[in-house]
């Protein structure tokens, strides 16, 4: 039998054969619900969640989950992001189940947005109002509506590399065929309007400072700027001097800054990257750990734009709204995280900043001391493992060609019993101590060995 790798297809080692057959003896149960799932949904497993073999979770507990076949894995998904304190922490379990006595879904808002949102204000000095929605995606759609709606412009600028979410608007990317300084964007999928691209969307340059010139080129008809502080694609820390450069070319053209922390809010820091690189952005969305695990998007920031959602003022209003918005079991989950984070938030940050980098630098170190061109980069408790020995500036240095070698990774690190999504961008969370960090660091170390063993690296 072959496998894939790169460009060639080469015979299947002993160590690749093995785990295929291991996982397979395995996951009985997982298989069949796969062939039940196949059969009756148009999109069974999406990119985020598509893993080298199927698994499906029964249940989740601290820093593990347990498929249907009652194995246990590490756990390196995160609820792609937002389990900052774990899989089903005691303080969120206690929220919810308060919450599920009194009623889940009333349509009639409760007391728990003035709460939460109280605590998202209190988190970050650049938020004067909150607006809550379902879902990170709505949130960056709402933002851009409230920008082109503050400012009268209809350009929101984007970075090569970013990702922003579903709807139309977010759905762009650098085209790479283009300059490097000087991107042009093109569509992502089907069903978008080349419209957006070409004349309502501009594509800029990550950690490149053409993209303060193309700003300024741009700024009669751009309304906003939209940066993830950390790119999910290449996570790092060392951001500062380009968004604070960013942050005053911004100011100096009158044009909207905008921080997406959907993914980066309450995990990084308690008040995000805006607290970690001391930056006040007019605009910030957030998700996933806000809600402690439940669906929810939020957009926050000054006064001055968050006028449009009401009209206030004399400012133009925008269409926002969404049946689940605000509802109690998101606000009681979302008042239950935050709160314990904030409680101890000089016990948690630390730590996951600590563990963070002690597995990225320990996996790097075994990396480099046996020749292997693999490098783990990170962002405190987020990391990602790049395939390739090339120094990292923008996701344009990432070599797309080892995707197939990645995916065979990921499948030994799963018969090693730890798993990391589709996407490959792995979260630790407080629930992950120290004897948890060392048995993934074993697990990554052993499954480099398989590889090395079959040929592949």
């Amino acid at each position: 039998m072959k496998v894939t790798i790169g460009n060639a297809d080469k015979e299947m080692g002993k160590k690749s054969a093995a785990v295929r057959t291991k996982l397979l003896e395995r996951t009985t149960q997982c298989e069949a619900i796969a062939s039940r799932g196949q059969s009756v949904l148009a999109q069974e497993v999406v990119q985020t969640v598509d893993l080298p073999h199927p698994i499906y979770i029964e249940s989740a507990e601290g820093p593990y989950l347990t498929d249907l076949d009652g194995n246990s894995y590490i756990d390196l998904t995160g609820g792609f992001g937002p389990n900052v304190l774990g899989n089903k922490p005691e303080p969120v379990e206690e929220a919810l189940a308060a919450q599920i006595k009194k009623g889940w879904h009333y349509g009639i808002p409760g007391d728990g947005q003035a709460r939460l949102a109280e605590l998202i204000k209190e988190s970050a000095p650049a938020v004067d109002e909150v607006m809550f929605c379902n879902s990170g995606s709505e949130a960056t759609m709402f933002a851009f509506r409230a920008a082109r709606a503050v400012t009268g412009k209809r350009v929101v600028a984007l970075f090569d590399g970013s990702y922003h979410g579903i709807h139309d608007y977010a759905l762009i990317r650098a085209d790479m065929k283009s300059e490097r300084s000087t991107p042009s964007s093109i569509t992502l999928g089907a069903g978008i309007p080349e419209e957006i691209s070409r004349d309502l969307m501009l594509m800029l340059p990550y950690r490149d400072k053409n993209a303060y010139d193309l700003i300024r080129k741009y700024k009669d008809d751009l309304a906003l700027v939209v940066i993830e502080p950390v790119q999910s694609s290449n996570p790092r820390l060392d951001n500062r001097e380009f968004l604070h450069g960013l942050r005053e070319v911004c100011t100096e053209c009158e044009v909207l800054l905008m921080l997406d922390e959907v993914i980066t809010g309450f995990r990084i820091e308690y008040g995000g990257c805006q607290e970690y690189y001391d930056i006040k952005p007019d605009l910030v969305t957030y998700g996933k750990a806000v809600g402690g695990g439940l669906p929810i998007g939020v957009v926050a920031g000054s006064k001055h734009v968050m006028n449009t959602f009401s009209g206030a003022e004399n400012t133009p209003a925008i269409f926002a709204g969404g049946t689940f918005s605000g509802n109690p079991l998101t606000m009681a989950s979302g008042i239950g995280a935050l709160e314990y984070l904030k409680d101890n938030k000089e016990e948690i940050y630390p730590y996951l900043h600590e563990q963070g980098n002690r597995m990225a630098s320990e996996i790097n170190e075994f990396c480099r001391s046996n020749n292997m061109p693999v490098q783990m980069m990170n962002a405190g408790s987020m990391m990602h493992l790049i395939f390739g020995g090339e120094t990292i500036e923008s996701s344009r240095d990432i070599n797309r060609s080892q995707y197939a070698l990645e995916n065979e990774f990921y499948l030994h690190l799963l018969g090693h019993n730890v798993i990391v999504p589709g996407i490959h961008l792995a979260f630790i969370s407080f629930a992950h101590k120290p004897d948890v960090i060392d048995k993934v660091i074993d697990a990554f170390k052993k499954t480099f060995e398989d590889l090395r063993e079959d040929g592949y690296i």
